[in-house]
């Protein structure tokens, strides 16, 4: 006895493909959408939806790639010698680029988490997978009609999105981004040969003295709080980023880094210093989580233009295509693949016109027309982090047992630690006063060490406090609540670990 009947199974089979497809555009709208909100806001709506539509993406493009090959070869061996096969199945095959686009993602997330950039080499060898098969469809399916010249058109840019996002996840990984930043080996100075001079020098009869050369700083003695604008800080932001993303792979940063990030951070106050963190920190999200490495380049901005071209080019000969012998249901998802696509790459170019990186190109540009002009095309600012931190309750996780609804299936699904946790945690908001009581410690404790250090050992003093030398009395008079306390006292640690 069959589990569903003969007409359920042929409804299913008809419109299967058309689901699939339909769904894997919906996931393409939804993370171009909000897969970058989690860099801004700690809703968990959103983090869940991201996480669903992020892992589903790839799965669904996938699954529908291959039902168009398994429909196509049954319609081929099904089909007598002197018959030609169905037309719908010309139409479903130019469905098999879009899928690749699909397979690409949007700009705006590439990686959920960390471990995704290293799970590179899977998407490389998705990419050869999944592109060999499409190329199988569009073989098997070529007539040399109209509709299968569109679908070379449209291998562009299918290509080219995902292999930006095999490209993209190469980059952010952990052994490759460590490479990236490594540099020749600095021999430092020649001793030898200075000495040499030295004593041929004074042989010659020459007085010679050795002094200490003071290198000049930069531009960091000239900037002042009230003289910092919005591109001087997105300039200072990019600097910090390429110096402290060493710190992300383990590697060390010099006594002049150091030195430098001290002496800029003393001119600023407690609001400009965190803004700057804001944007430096901004920077480092979209490289480990988006394709910025890609899209904020030379070769991005092409890219991004060679897609649009061929998918306009597409859309407009689609439209002129004879279509009667379609169906009707398989014409309008056709046209919505191609309309959609078309939205979300104009949609992805305001993004990128609005992005920090954009601005820091145009405080680097000295032609007010363009910029002008990129100036109206950006969207409305976005913040740049949710300005929140999480606190866990340990009084209530203590005294306050909250009910748990199928604690056994928790268990079995190794969920109940998680979940226990996310019911005692909650989010509190920064307020100003906290951070500028937090900065303005920060200055103290490094003046004091500046005007009393003597050695290596009273840095490593400071950065193992961690809070610790901080008096009650103070934080109370200060926070005046006890949640910015609690707030305040993390925030201290934190910040004191990653000086």
């Amino acid at each position: 006895m069959d589990l569903f009947s003969p007409s359920l199974r042929n409804l299913w089979k008809d419109w299967e493909l058309r689901i699939l497809v339909l769904l894997s555009l919906v996931l393409q709208i939804v993370l171009i959408f909000i897969g970058n909100r989690r860099k801004y806001t700690r809703r968990t709506w959103i983090r869940i939806v991201v996480w669903c539509a992020y892992l589903m993406a790839d799965w669904v493009a996938t699954v529908a790639l291959g039902v168009i090959s398994n429909n196509l070869g049954d319609i081929m061996n099904s089909s007598g010698k002197d018959e030609s096969p169905n037309d719908a199945i010309y139409l479903t095959a130019f469905w098999a680029p879009f899928l690749l686009l699909h397979l690409g993602g949007p700009d705006t997330i590439t990686a959920y988490s960390l471990e995704d950039n290293e799970l590179w080499l899977r998407h490389l060898l998705g990419l050869v997978v999944q592109t060999g098969v499409a190329l199988y469809i569009f073989f098997i399916a070529w007539t040399g009609s109209r509709l299968s010249f569109l679908s070379i058109l449209m291998f562009f840019p299918g290509i080219i999105k995902y292999g930006e996002r095999t490209w993209v996840l190469r980059s952010a990984s952990n052994e490759q981004f460590r490479k990236s930043m490594l540099t020749s080996p600095d021999p430092g100075p020649n001793y030898s040969k200075f000495m040499r001079e030295y004593t041929l020098k004074q042989f010659e009869g020459f007085y010679v003295i050795a002094e200490e050369v003071i290198e000049k700083g930069g531009n960091v003695s000239s900037v002042e709080n009230d003289s910092i604008h919005d591109d001087t800080e997105l300039v200072i932001a990019y600097d910090l980023f390429k110096t402290f993303k060493r710190l992300f792979v383990d590697l060390i940063l010099g006594f002049d880094d150091r030195d430098n990030s001290q002496s800029l951070f003393e001119k600023f106050s407690w609001n400009k210093a965190f803004k700057v963190i804001e944007m430096e920190l901004g920077f480092m999200y979209d490289v480990l989580y988006t394709k910025g490495t890609v899209i904020h380049s030379t070769q991005g901005w092409c890219l991004r233009i060679i897609s649009f071209f061929f998918t306009s080019i597409t859309l407009a000969l689609f439209l002129l295509t004879h279509k009667l012998k379609h169906s009707e249901i398989d014409l309008v998802l056709t046209f919505l693949l191609l309309s959609i696509a078309i939205l979300l790459e104009v949609y992805a170019f305001l993004l990128l016109v609005s992005s920090d990186w954009t601005n820091l190109l145009l405080s680097k540009s000295s032609t007010s027309s363009i910029r002008q002009v990129i100036t109206r095309l950006q969207l409305p600012k976005q913040p740049r982090w949710s300005n929140s931190m999480s606190q866990f309750n340990l009084l209530s996780f203590s005294l306050k047992d909250k009910r748990t609804v199928f604690i056994g299936i928790q268990k079995r699904l190794c969920m109940d630690e998680f979940l226990e946790n996310y019911n005692y945690t909650t989010c509190e908001e920064v307020p100003d006063n906290l951070k500028e009581l937090v900065f303005k410690h920060l200055k103290e404790k490094f003046e004091n060490l500046k005007n009393n250090s003597k050695d290596a050992t009273d840095i490593r003093t400071l950065c193992s406090d961690r809070g610790g030398e901080i008096s009650a009395t103070t934080w109370i008079r200060e926070t005046k609540n006890l949640v910015q306390i609690v707030t305040g006292a993390g925030s201290y640690r934190n910040i004191c670990y990653i000086s």
